[in-house]
C-alpha cells in the first residue's frame, strides 16, 4: 500500500493502534524546536516484546527512496532523521538537537547530535553520524529518483536545477558547514520546512558504507541495476535507530531487535518486534491470534456474530474504539472518462453504459447541481456500517479534506472551523453559522437539498438533451467482501434516495486488474470510493494542494492529468468544474509565509471551495474500530505526518490487556500533560 495514495480497504483493517486524539495536537511552529521533552513520571515501566502481524513484503530498504508504507513502516525503525514527534505530537530534536531559522524561513541551520553511532545489521560500530551524512542521503535520494522528490525537489535552492542537469551539486542549497552544522537553504520561503525533515527522503546515508554496495551506488554515477544499498537483507542499510533487523522471510516473519548502541536507547522499551505475514483472508483470524496470546492487539470485527460475542464475553469493556488517524478519504469523481473497460483487456469489466448514456453522465458530473445532489444524497454512513458496523458507523466519519485539528491557529482554532467560516462565508443558509466539520458528524446528508439541486441539475441538463436517470459505474474489488458491501451501500443508498436521478452500476474487478489502471484515461469508473491521503509534513498545503490542476498528486484519480499532458477534455474538464478558481485561492494561501493565522484562514477558503462545488465528496478516515490491547495508549510517539508513528520508541506493551478504567486514567493524564 502506497503511503500516501491510500485505498481505504487496505488502510483500515489492520488499523488497531490509538494515536493521540488529533483535535488536541498542536501546531508545529518553529519556536517547538529543541530537545525531546522528559519521560513523562510514571507508576510503571513495561519491557515486553510487542508481536503482531505485517500484510505486505518490503519492497526496498533504501529509506530515502521509498515512499511506501510497506518499506517506511520498517525502516523508521532502523533510521532516524533530523526531527521527530513526542508523545504529544510536538516537534522534537532526533538525529537534530536543534535547528535555527532565518528571518524570511529560506535558511534552516541544523545542529547535529554528537555521538551518535552508525551500526552494521551485527550492532558492530561503523561511524558516527555526521552532517556530511545529510548531504550524502539527498544527493542518493536524488540521483535514484526517490519517489519522496516532490517534496524537496522545488524546495531546496537549486535542486530541481541539479534534476536537470543544469547546475552541479556543490550548488544546490544543502551544506554540511562542520562535521555537526548542517543548512538548507531554499528557493522561496517555506515556513513549515522542518517539518519535512520527519520524512525519509531527508535521512542520513553513510557514504563510505553506501559506495560499498557497487558501482552503481557511488555518488555522481547511480546505475541502480548495480547497486545493493537498501537490499532488504539486515546488512542492506547501516542502523542509527532504536532497532537493528534480526530476521526476514518473504510472506513470513520480519523481526527486530533493540539496538543497544542507540542514542535514546533508554526509552525503548520493547526489546523484541516480531511481525507474521497476514494474506487478508480471515480477519476474524487476528482476534483470536490476540486471544492464544500470539500478537499484542487485535481488531475486533463486529461480521462474525460468534467471534463478537467470544470478545464481548471475555474482555468486556476493555474493548474500546480505535482513533482516526490523519488520512482522510473520499469519493471521487472521474471527470474526464475514457476508458469503459480493463486497460488490459477490453472484454474485462465493460461497462453496461451505451454510447448516448456515456455522454449524458460526462456532462452530469461536470454540472455543479448534479455532484451536490449526490453529495447531499448520500448518507455516507451506511457505507462505513459496511466496515465497523451499525454501532460505529458514525464515528469513522470525515468531512473535510484537511484532518481536523491538523494545524491550530495562535488562538488555538482548529483547522476545521476556518473551513466552516469559510463555507458560511460562501452560503450562510446552506451552511449555517457553526456548520459542523468534526469527525463523527454527518455533515453533509440532507435529502432537502439533494432534491433542489436534483431539481435544479435536471432542469440544466434537460436543456443540454441529457436524459435521467444518470448512469454512475463503479469499480470494486471482487476479493474485498467489505469493499464489495461498501459499493452495495452506495448503490442503494442513492438509488433509493435520488429515485429516477441515478442509477449504479457495480463493476466487480479484481486487485491485480484495478491495479493495472495507473494513467488517468485508465480509469475504469465514474466514481470511486476510497481513495485517499496521508499528510507529507505540517502545513494545509499538503492535503489542498493534491487537487492542484496542474500538478495535483490525485489528479489521476478525478481522470485529469497533469498541465502539459492533458487528454482528451482534461483541460475543458478542470474550467468545468472550477479547479483554476481553487487554484487562485490556493495559491494566495501559499504565498503567505509570515502569518500562519493568515495562512490557514486562506487554505480553509480554498478547501472550502473544493467542498461546496463537490468536487469530491469525504468519506471518513481509517481507524474507529473495535480493538483489543495490551499496548499502553498514548506511550508511542504521536505524528499527524512523517515517519514518528510508525515508530516503537517509547511505546510499551503491558502484561495483560488494557482495561477501559486504566485506559481513561492514562489518556486523562496524556491531556493533561498536552495542556501544559
Amino acid at each position: 500500500m502506497n503511503k500516501k495514495h491510500l485505498w481505504l480497504a487496505g488502510a483500515c483493517l489492520l488499523a488497531v493502534g490509538g494515536c493521540s486524539n488529533d483535535s488536541e495536537t498542536p501546531a508545529d511552529t518553529p519556536e517547538n524546536s529543541g530537545t525531546p521533552n522528559e519521560t513523562p513520571k510514571e507508576t510503571e515501566v513495561y519491557r515486553n516484546d510487542y508481536n503482531y502481524v505485517y500484510s505486505e513484503d518490503p519492497d526496498t530498504f533504501d529509506y530515502v527512496y521509498s515512499f511506501q508504507a510497506a518499506d517506511n513502516e520498517h525502516t523508521a525503525n532502523f533510521v532516524d532523521g533530523l526531527l521527530e514527534h513526542d508523545r504529544y505530537g510536538q516537534l522534537v530534536g532526533a538525529i537534530a538537537e536543534s535547528y535555527e531559522v532565518n528571518e524570511d524561513a529560506t535558511v534552516f541551520t541544523f545542529k547535529i547530535r554528537e555521538g551518535v553511532k552508525w551500526v552494521t545489521d551485527e550492532g558492530e560500530e561503523y561511524a558516527d553520524v555526521t552532517a556530511h551524512d545529510f548531504v550524502t542521503g539527498l544527493r542518493h535520494a536524488t540521483e535514484f529518483q526517490s519517489q519522496t522528490m516532490y517534496l524537496v525537489q522545488y524546495a531546496i535552492k537549486n535542486l530541481d536545477a541539479y534534476v536537470n542537469g543544469e547546475v552541479e551539486w556543490e550548488e544546490v542549497g544543502i551544506k554540511a558547514l562542520d562535521d555537526y552544522t548542517l543548512e538548507y537553504t531554499l528557493e522561496a520561503p517555506t515556513p513549515y520546512f522542518h517539518t519535512i525533515t520527519t520524512y525519509s527522503v531527508l535521512m542520513p546515508v553513510n557514504q563510505e558504507f553506501l559506495e560499498s554496495k557497487g558501482e552503481g551506488c557511488k555518488l555522481g554515477a547511480p546505475d541502480p541495476g548495480n547497486c545493493s544499498f537498501g537490499e532488504v537483507a539486515a546488512d542492506g542499510i547501516l542502523y542509527n535507530g532504536a532497532y537493528i533487523l534480526s530476521n526476514y522471510v518473504s510472506k513470513s516473519v520480519i523481526e527486530y531487535t533493540a539496538n543497544p548502541d542507540y542514542w535514546d536507547a533508554e526509552h525503548v522499551y520493547i526489546p523484541k518486534v516480531k511481525l507474521v505475514y497476514y494474506d487478508g483472508k480471515d480477519p476474524d483470524s487476528l482476534f483470536t491470534g490476540f486471544d492464544n496470546g500470539d500478537y499484542s492487539a487485535a481488531p475486533v470485527y463486529t461480521d462474525n456474530a460468534a467471534i463478537y460475542k467470544t470478545a464481548k464475553d471475555k474482555y468486556g469493556d476493555s474493548i474500546y474504539v480505535s482513533d482516526l488517524s490523519s488520512s482522510s478519504f473520499w469519493i471521487s469523481w472521474n471527470f474526464d472518462r475514457n476508458a469503459y473497460s480493463s486497460v488490459a483487456d477490453e472484454t474485462v469489466d465493460a461497462s453496461p453504459q451505451t454510447d448516448k448514456q456515456r455522454q449524458d453522465t460526462t456532462a452530469a458530473k461536470l454540472n455543479r447541481a448534479f455532484r451536490k445532489a449526490v453529495m447531499y444524497g448520500l448518507d455516507v454512513s451506511n457505507l462505513t456500517a459496511q466496515v465497523v458496523g451499525d454501532d460505529l458507523k458514525l464515528g469513522r466519519l470525515r468531512n473535510t479534506l484537511t484532518q481536523p485539528g491538523f494545524v491550530l491557529t495562535s488562538e488555538g482554532v482548529p483547522y476545521e472551523e476556518l473551513v466552516s467560516a469559510a463555507l458560511t462565508e460562501i452560503n450562510p443558509t446552506e451552511y449555517p453559522e457553526g456548520f459542523d466539520l468534526s469527525d463523527g458528524q454527518l455533515a453533509y446528508y440532507n435529502l432537502d437539498l439533494a432534491k433542489q439541486y436534483a431539481d435544479q441539475a435536471k432542469e440544466e441538463l434537460s436543456a443540454e438533451g441529457v436524459e435521467f436517470p444518470i448512469q454512475l459505474d463503479i469499480s470494486v474489488d471482487g476479493a474485498s467482501e467489505k469493499e464489495v458491501r461498501v459499493a452495495q451501500a452506495f448503490k442503494n443508498t442513492l438509488e433509493t434516495n435520488l429515485t429516477d436521478f441515478v442509477a449504479v452500476n457495480i463493476i466487480v474487478s479484481d486487485t491485480d486488474t484495478l491495479n493495472a489502471a495507473k494513467q488517468a484515461e485508465q480509469m475504469n469508473w465514474d466514481m470511486l470510493i476510497g481513495r485517499g491521503w496521508g499528510p507529507d509534513y505540517g502545513d494545509p498545503k499538503t492535503y489542498v494542494d493534491v487537487f492542484d490542476p496542474d500538478s495535483g498528486d490525485m489528479l489521476a484519480y478525478q481522470g485529469l492529468n497533469w498541465t502539459g499532458s492533458e487528454v482528451g477534455n482534461d483541460a475543458a474538464a478542470k474550467e468545468a468544474i472550477g479547479l483554476y478558481e481553487f487554484q487562485a485561492l490556493k495559491d494566495a494561501a501559499d504565498a503567505v509565509v509570515d502569518d500562519n493565522d493568515k495562512r490557514f484562514e486562506l487554505y480553509a477558503k480554498a478547501e472550502a471551495f473544493l467542498l461546496d462545488n463537490a468536487i469530491f465528496i469525504p468519506y471518513c478516515s481509517n481507524g474507529g474500530g473495535y480493538s483489543v490491547s495490551k499496548l499502553v495508549p498514548r506511550s508511542g510517539l504521536y505524528g499527524a505526518y512523517g515517519l514518528s508513528d510508525d515508530k516503537y520508541k517509547y511505546k510499551q506493551v503491558a502484561d495483560e490487556v488494557v482495561t477501559k478504567a486504566q485506559r481513561d486514567e492514562i489518556i486523562a493524564e496524556w491531556q493533561e500533560e498536552l495542556k501544559k
